[in-house]
């Protein structure tokens, strides 16, 4: 017998005589559709069959949900079975959306980012890729990738990405003449993708058709650091930085600056130079494999020009970790203080880099006919495959690179004195 709200409001539990408890009454509106009455409550629950199994569904409180509601639930839920849908699986899933809504409200609120966006997934990439990678390979790229790619595409869900939002960001850098970002961004951003797949995140990488698809214009393969290998202007722009810097930068700086043509480190591991690393006896540097590209320890024998220079520094920071400390987060220099030095000393950045001095001294040596595994081994350049015969190379060829080392020093010091007679 159907239901009627004056059966509702009157409906009581059952009083059981032999417990003198009140026991829960159970009315039924036909067609699965039931009432359950106890002391405290009204609850309405469809009873339902999905494929064979009996499962029992609540629709709510009365009176929130009415006699009328209750019957268009029920009717709801009478139409999903019918069309296969588990009306309880059905459910759960809409309590976990809200869930998951009010999380992401939650999220939203404390400025983190959705798990599917671009943002969480770079971010989960970048930490995936940390224990393979130096530190300082790690913090470039990742400086790269929030400035680039997540103010670009960091708050899409990762699956929505379309390819013409990629091709916005690498078309922006082109634009600004940023080939070699464009290059890196473009190569994380396929990265990136690629780990969203793998952890099945998304399922494309419109990335990888953007950058391979189009004609951005690529950085030439063949290109160089900005350097100079005439002697002449060799020995000005020695000059130049012996003068400019006494005058214009401190002590640091201007250390950094004149030792780097002589040991012609890569800037980044020159700055990260420490006093326990420099053996005074055996006139060598000693470089630990982490600070190296290479990850390999690397030996820099120190002429005397060198070592003259490095007394008169150690009187300053001799006391300190590094060799040209600063107030920096990083307790050195940074790449970019020897970089502006040059700037100051009137060189821009596609006449000479702090890099330079590198493809400056393979040029030099050359010329001055030293041996290619002897000029190469000082640059940390691996010959052989062979672990074991590129350490007993780098031992043997030890004496041969001192005497180099020594020999370019002076050559050096006697093209910035030509330089300086001929000012």
């Amino acid at each position: 017998m159907a239901l009627t709200i004056k059966g509702i409001e009157a409906a009581k539990p059952r009083l059981d005589k032999k417990s003198g408890t009140l026991k829960p009454v159970r009315l039924s509106d036909g067609n699965g559709l039931y009432l359950d009455v106890t002391e405290t409550s009204k609850r309405w629950r469809a009873r339902y069959a999905f494929e064979g199994k009996e499962q029992m569904l609540s629709l709510g409180k009365y009176p929130v949900v009415g006699l009328k509601e209750a019957r268009e639930k029920n009717f709801l839920l009478r139409q999903q079975i019918a069309q296969g849908i588990n009306p309880s699986l059905e459910r759960k899933k809409e309590k976990s959306l809200v869930k998951e809504a009010i999380q992401e409200e939650k999220r939203i609120a404390k400025g983190e980012a959705h798990p599917l966006s671009v943002e969480a997934v770079a971010l989960d990439w970048l930490e995936d890729v940390r224990k393979t990678w130096k530190p300082s390979t790690y913090a470039g790229e990742k400086k790269r990738i929030l400035k680039h790619i997540i103010p670009a595409l960091g708050a899409k869900r990762i699956d929505d990405v379309k390819p013409a939002d990629v091709r916005a960001l690498f078309a922006k850098l082109e634009a600004e003449n940023k080939s070699d970002t464009l290059r890196k961004i473009a190569e994380n951003t396929v990265r990136i993708f690629n780990f969203g797949i793998a952890v099945g995140k998304c399922e494309n990488n419109p990335a990888y058709a953007i950058w391979k698809g189009l004609s951005f214009r690529r950085p030439d393969p063949n290109r160089g650091f900005a350097t100079i290998t005439r002697p002449d202007k060799v020995g000005k722009l020695l000059l130049d930085i012996e003068t400019t810097m006494s005058e214009h930068c401190g002590l640091e700086v201007a250390s950094a600056l004149r030792l780097a043509p002589y040991v012609f480190l890569r800037p980044g591991t020159l700055v990260k130079g420490e006093w326990a690393e420099i053996d005074w006896q055996s006139a060598e540097w000693h470089i630990p494999g982490l600070k190296m590209k290479n990850n390999k320890p690397h030996v820099v024998p120190l002429a005397r020009q060198v070592l003259a220079l490095l007394d008169t520094l150690r009187k300053y920071t001799g006391e300190g970790q590094y060799l040209f400390p600063s107030w920096g987060k990083a307790g050195h220099l940074s790449t970019n203080a020897l970089l502006k030095a040059i700037h100051i000393t009137g060189y821009g950045s596609r006449e000479f880099t702090a890099h330079g001095f590198r493809h400056m001294a393979v040029t030099l040596l050359k010329e001055m006919g030293f041996p290619h595994d002897v000029i190469y081994l000082q640059l940390s350049h691996t010959l052989e495959r062979d672990s074991a015969k590129a350490a007993y190379a780098k031992a043997q060829f030890l004496p041969q690179r001192h005497e180099m080392m020594q020999t370019y020093a002076d050559y050096l010091d006697t093209l910035r004195e030509k330089a300086r007679q001929s000012a």
